[in-house]
């Protein structure tokens, strides 16, 4: 059975480019008049990540006294758990939207002419995904053992 690892990798690579490419567009093709709610709107989910992320370790570390020892939710209070269910799948479910549905809603917006506007608000979308992205990896790394497992 052939791995899918380089088909994934390629993936996240058309993506990353995708990214960084619609980053320097949004820039040059930055609309005279900017709409502050659709700013917020493209801020806003990469934002809620990083917010649901740290809120997490600090209610986790809270919680526990100090970092998780084992891996799961064993023994944690409903809340906790509740809480974890709640940042990982909105971090899983926006990491694939941002690599699966924004590469084609930004592609779309260069064939379908009326959607051009949305370019803009899509590349600061992308900027504001990948600085809260980085974000996260500066937790502790006794919180990312807990996260990933």
């Amino acid at each position: 059975m052939q791995s899918s690892t380089p088909t994934n990798f390629l993936i996240l690579m058309f993506a990353g480019i995708l990214a960084l490419v619609s980053i320097a567009a949004a820039f040059r093709l930055r609309p005279s008049k900017q709409s502050r709610t659709a700013l917020l709107l493209a801020i806003l989910p990469a934002l809620l990540m990083l917010v649901l992320f740290y809120s997490l370790a600090i209610h986790l570390h809270h919680h526990l006294g100090a970092w998780p020892k084992s891996i799961g939710d064993r023994g944690f209070p409903p809340l906790l758990v509740i809480h974890e269910i709640v940042a990982v799948s909105y971090c899983m479910i926006l990491m694939l939207g941002s690599v699966v549905v924004w590469p084609i809603a930004y592609i779309s917006c260069w064939l379908i002419r009326p959607w051009r506007a949305a370019r803009y608000y899509l590349g600061v979308y992308a900027l504001s995904f990948l600085v809260c992205y980085g974000a996260i990896w500066l937790a502790p790394s006794q919180f990312w053992y807990w996260w990933w497992d």
